[in-house]
């Protein structure tokens, strides 16, 4: 009987995990913004779908303090200087008209 009850547990446990992973991923191809290049040195686009709803975007450090802001022009393509950025990581966070946000990670080399 333990070993069933055991079995049984170890089952359920396997699938929450995957339909856990599932959902992960799922989310993450719904974005609406890309970076590239990733990781860059200078420059970097940071693509839209949607321009139009785009209001600003913001860049912070790792440990949160905002590095960069700047209001986003209608373009679908915007570029941003990133050349006075320390090397590290980084966290580009897209401000939209309608209140939603959406955060991408960003390496500076």
């Amino acid at each position: 009987m333990k070993h069933i009850l055991l079995f049984l547990s170890l089952t359920i446990f396997a699938f929450s995990n995957v339909q856990a992973q599932q959902s992960v991923g799922y989310n993450m191809e719904q974005s609406n913004t890309s970076v590239y290049p990733n990781p860059a040195s200078s420059q970097v686009s940071v693509k839209f779908q949607q321009p139009n709803k785009v209001a600003y975007i913001a860049v912070y450090s790792i440990i949160g303090n905002e590095v960069i802001n700047k209001k986003v022009d209608q373009s679908t393509n915007f570029k941003l200087n990133i050349q006075t950025l320390k090397k590290g990581k980084y966290i580009i966070r897209v401000f939209n008209v309608d209140g939603t946000t959406e955060s991408l990670s960003l390496i500076k080399n």
